[in-house]
């Protein structure tokens, strides 16, 4: 059988049933939702569903492109949450005076945009799961 051709370069469809590498382990929050709520090889199964056409695959390709978004904004939220650890612990450093602590704050805008993106994160999660749930609902609908 032959590989249909991708509209992609470099992405043609793969048979599914030759790969064998073991499903991934979940690196973020995103890929742990779908592990948890679809179970163990859900990141395969839905690369592979994908890759087919019609309804199932659009579906499928949602489900990981949310899931893809959520893990990239926790990891900026993680690189955020690091900065403004930094930013706090040289400003309670005993070898600094008082007169070097900037006018504007400790933390400046650092700390706003912190809370922007962690209320950005909890809304990729929550829309994730929405996805998730109207997923496994089309999946319920038909066999």
């Amino acid at each position: 059988m032959t590989k249909p051709p991708s509209r992609l370069r470099g992405t043609a469809k793969t048979d599914p049933h030759t790969t064998s590498s073991p499903p991934a382990i979940p690196q973020g929050p995103g890929e742990q939702v779908v592990h948890d709520l679809l179970g163990r090889d859900a990141g395969q199964r839905l690369r592979t569903q994908a890759q087919a056409d019609g309804p199932h695959a659009a579906l499928a390709q949602l489900v990981l492109d949310t899931a893809r978004e959520a893990d990239r904004l926790y990891e900026r939220l993680r690189l955020q949450a690091a900065y403004s650890r930094d930013r706090l612990t040289e400003a309670l450093d005993d070898r600094r005076t008082t007169a070097f602590i900037p006018v504007s704050g400790l933390l400046g805008p650092c700390g706003h945009s912190t809370d922007l993106l962690a209320a950005r994160c909890a809304q990729q999660l929550n829309q994730l799961r929405l996805v998730l749930d109207t997923y496994r609902t089309a999946h319920e609908i038909t066999p």
